[in-house]
């Protein structure tokens, strides 16, 4: 839990409006007018965390 937490930390400061959404075991972060781009270095601790670009639907997303 620490993990979805951390990253939603961090996703909270560039999507301060964004959805969430579940379903069965994978949650998703997103915000259709918020675009802003993660840096680099939060890309990189989103990534250590277990988070990902779901491309299918360019979201942030991480499994439970």
């Amino acid at each position: 839990m620490e993990r979805i937490l951390r990253g939603l930390e961090i996703l909270f400061k560039y999507y301060p409006s964004a959805d969430f959404a579940s379903e069965h075991d994978q949650i998703w972060v997103y915000s259709w007018t918020e675009k802003t781009e993660v840096s680099k270095e939060n890309k990189k601790k989103l990534d250590g965390l277990g988070w990902f670009i779901d491309e299918e639907d360019d979201t942030w997303s991480h499994f439970c």
